[in-house]
């Protein structure tokens, strides 16, 4: 899920430039006899053998780094300096211009993943301490941390760290190391694994591999090359530099699993939203040395190592493509789940009133049905597998209930697994002499002397006085390998009848050991007529229901057959089957009920915390001592908190307007209501009821995902969620 930092928007010209502008460099002069004796393991290239193709994109991963190492490959490395390239089959360390400097310590007084609520939050512990405060942004992260104070060693920052605790500014606060204000020289010094050094001059030095398309940065791989730029704190930020599209390669699977969500117009669509993003904010931490960052502050990457063939196949089949408003590509925001309802940008981004982030419904319009035999009551699962069965017997379920109803079950049972049948028959359907004809008829007694000890039974039975009965040694066997019901053995009168859905639920279990049924599920693809499809893992298979095989609906823990089911495009299904013929279908009703993201698991959420616990969230934006009371003021269309009203300590007031609601109240989403109440220690007590996760504005993922599925196309996915959007060849822009 992709949230919105500050915005840096790139020209026309620039998006569409082949390489992203970056700061001035000083041409460097070529090396000394010296500086290239000492170059044993480096040898000089006339032309580096190959070039990143553009347009290209780069991308921050790691910050201020005092040393980068790459291990030794069999090819080696191409390095692209400004005194041109070098090959090199060693190892290497490079280290940055002050990576040896003094080291001065901060207290990190909070991350916080938006700049405004950052450099906000600077001010106020500026103007409250009188200490030096900075924002150093973490691309790893996508958080701004907030170092207050300049210390010698890190015990010197811990009366400070006690200051701001006991000022209301949060807790668990770290000691940590500050970058250096030290001057510096824009070099950065190569040692190899063999020992030899050079220095480079340059504020930036490129990697590459020699052969292949990826090398490890970070411990992962990366396609086509790292960038080490020299920052202005004299350290060096690591940089993933590829093809734009290559790029993308590594995005779409990062916000949109394909495993999960395995419908290509869906990564289709996510596709073109996260290329048309990443477009309209290129060069947005050009002062870094990078395009774009890979957190949740710009949008999920993962380089080589997330990729999957579906998503790819995503990425060529949209190459190029993005969305423009009246003519100039658009911010393409998105959030992974909304709710079934998206929200204008100004509900969660104060001030901006983009048209084409306005409020679009994710709700499913159509319903189907599958036509079943008969309507019931609620049902029990034992009451529903009893009907099955008896179905798939044929067996009347209203007829008396006699020891020859009995026999008929268990010969149904025989039958179907290919076993033996038996000459003897229950002398009654009592409970007794049903699990004694059941020891005979399926070799129960002979097998629980195999596979139980008399101590199991005295487990299972403590309050009988005949554990070793055939009847107890057939009803441990049953529960021992699950095929229940037979727990209430131990308090029930065994010369009392056993109901009829208690001994068909039993057989029922049985034919499923035996591999005499069987279970398809997945998702319903399509109803037309009796002809079902469901999908599962990206497959596809097609069944004929036979005219008057029962068809249930299920709700939680409770099932009705119904002789015409409800089915919206996208339920779970579950079709049980004997000997390969379909026997009954089982429709799991979605209880987040008809929106196109009811898959997500944000489709609804609970959170529920004590006003000490919103304190220590709330001081990340908003220092304050005590939360006395939290009031909704603006509520959207959507239903989307867009201000909450914070009583602090004293009756001290203040506004939380978008986002800030979001993330000071620790919660998925705006989308919600919410309980006070009060712990039995006297504590306030704030409980949400939600659903959604994100900032629920512009194109909601797991919503393309459900419209996918229902046959909807990338572009119309896109124009649903984005107003009066046009979808465009980015080459075509000037």
């Amino acid at each position: 899920m992709k949230q919105i930092a500050i915005v840096l928007v790139a020209t026309l010209a620039a998006a569409c430039a082949s390489t992203p502008s970056a700061p001035v460099t000083t041409p460097r002069p070529s090396p000394s006899t010296s500086e290239s004796a000492s170059r044993k393991g480096m040898t000089p290239l006339a032309s580096a053998p190959r070039a990143i193709t553009d347009p290209r994109i780069r991308v921050g991963l790691l910050s201020d780094q005092a040393r980068v190492e790459f291990p030794r490959t069999r090819e080696g490395y191409v390095l692209i300096s400004d005194g041109g390239p070098a090959s090199l089959r060693r190892g290497f360390t490079v280290e940055a211009p002050l990576a040896s400097a003094v080291v001065r310590y901060a207290v990190q007084a909070g991350a916080i993943s938006d700049l405004p609520s950052a450099t906000t939050f600077v001010e106020k512990i500026r103007t409250g301490t009188g200490q030096r405060v900075d924002s150093v942004f973490d691309p790893a992260n996508g958080l701004y941390r907030i170092l207050v104070g300049e210390f010698a060693d890190s015990q010197s920052a811990s009366p400070l760290r006690d200051q701001l605790v006991a000022g209301g500014y949060g807790k668990d606060m770290l000691v940590v190391r500050r970058p250096s204000d030290a001057t510096f020289e824009k070099v950065l010094r190569l040692t190899d694994d063999e020992g030899d050094a050079i220095t480079i001059r340059g504020e930036s030095l490129l990697v590459m591999p020699a052969e292949g398309d990826t090398l490890m940065l970070d411990n992962k791989q990366y396609r086509t090359a790292g960038r080490l730029f020299i920052n202005a704190r004299g350290l060096i930020n690591v940089i993933n530099e590829l093809n734009f599209e290559d790029y993308l390669f590594g995005v779409v699977p990062a916000e949109m699993g394909p495993k999960i969500y395995d419908e290509l117009e869906a990564l289709k669509a996510q596709a073109i939203a996260a290329r048309t993003y990443a477009v309209r904010n290129l060069g947005q931490f050009r002062l870094e040395g990078f395009d774009i960052c890979p957190g949740p502050a710009c949008q999920a990457y993962k380089g080589f190592s997330g990729e999957e063939e579906l998503s790819n196949r995503a990425v060529r089949e949209t190459a190029g493509q993005i969305l423009t408003y009246q003519g100039k590509p658009i911010d393409a925001l998105y959030t992974a789940t909304c709710g079934g309802e998206t929200s204008d940008v100004g509900t969660m981004f104060p001030g901006r009133n983009e048209p084409y982030l306005r409020r679009a419904r994710c709700i499913e319009l159509e319903l189907v049905s599958v036509q079943g035999r008969e309507e019931s009551p609620l049902l029990t699962e034992v009451q529903m597998q009893a009907r099955v069965f008896a179905a798939i017997a044929n067996l009347e379920t209203g007829s008396a209930w006699t020891a020859r109803e009995v026999g008929a079950s268990v010969d149904t049972v025989l039958q179907l697994t290919g076993a033996a049948p038996v000459v003897s028959r229950p002398r009654s359907s009592r409970r007794r002499d049903v699990l004694e004809f059941l020891s005979v008829a399926l070799r129960l007694e002979q097998k629980a002397a195999v596979l139980m000890m008399p101590e199991d039974r005295g487990y299972f039975f403590p309050a009988r006085s005949d554990r070793d009965s055939s009847a107890s040694k057939a009803a441990g066997l049953l529960i021992k390998y699950g095929l229940v019901p037979a727990q209430a053995v131990d308090r029930v009168d065994l010369d009392v009848a056993m109901p009829r859905e208690e001994l068909h639920a039993l057989l029922l279990s049985w034919l499923r050991e035996h591999a005499a049924l069987s279970e398809a599920t997945g998702k319903i693809a399509v109803v037309s007529g009796r002809r079902l499809t469901l999908k599962s893992e990206g497959k596809s298979t097609n069944y004929q229901l036979p005219v008057g095989i029962p068809v249930f609906r299920r709700v939680e823990d409770r099932y009705q057959e119904a002789a015409s089911v409800p089915v919206m495009i996208g339920d779970r299904a579950s079709l049980l089957q004997v000997r390969g013929g379909p026997a009954a279908l089982i429709v799991q009703a979605n209880v987040d009920g008809a929106s196109f993201d009811r898959t997500s698991s944000f489709s609804n959420w609970t959170r529920s915390y004590r006003a000490d616990d919103l304190v220590t969230s709330i001081n990340r934006r908003n220092p304050i001592q005590q939360l006395v009371d939290l009031r909704p003021i603006t509520i959207d269309a959507s239903q989307r908190v867009a201000e909450m009203e914070v009583t602090a300590e004293g009756g001290r007031k203040f506004m939380l307007r978008g986002l800030p609601v979001r993330w000071s109240l620790n919660v998925p989403d705006n989308l919600f209501v919410f309980d006070k109440t009060r712990d039995a220690d006297g504590v306030d007590r704030y409980t949400f009821f939600g659903k959604g996760w994100g900032h629920g504005t512009g194109f909601c993922q797991v919503g393309a995902y459900g419209m996918a599925f229902r046959g909807w196309s990338a572009e119309r996915i896109l124009k649903n969620f984005y107003t009066g959007v046009e979808l465009v060849q980015a080459s075509t822009l000037q």
